[in-house]
């Protein structure tokens, strides 16, 4: 999750120089500050913003897929492991218990009254 917060840290970091760089391109070369849907500045800032959007969709994707295959792989093949030692730990004590019972130096007697 750490990386996961410095990613999105540093994509925030990335937008707001952006625009930081286009409001100052606005305010150089439009000497009224009116932005007009027509002017190259909206079309430049659609273009980055429709990039950023498909950056980051691909960004998560690849998160997504990276947390199934690295850290949910050592998860699954830990707890397959943890179920095979609770068996090898189970049978171990059956065999415990039969070999105890094989050996005890006592005669078992029945309390009737």
């Amino acid at each position: 999750m750490d990386k996961y917060a410095i990613m999105c840290l540093f994509i925030l970091v990335i937008l707001s120089i952006w625009h930081a760089i286009i409001g100052y391109l606005i305010f150089v070369y439009i000497p009224d500050f009116r932005v007009t849907p027509m002017t190259w500045f909206v079309y430049l800032d659609r273009y980055v913003f429709y990039s950023s959007i498909l950056i980051y969709i691909i960004i998560h994707i690849v998160l997504i897929i990276w947390l199934f295959s690295v850290p949910l792989k050592y998860r699954r093949e830990l707890k397959q492991k943890d179920i095979s030692y609770r068996q090898l730990i189970s049978k171990e004590s059956q065999v415990t218990k039969k070999k105890l019972q094989n050996k005890s130096d006592y005669t078992p007697i029945s309390m009737c009254s």
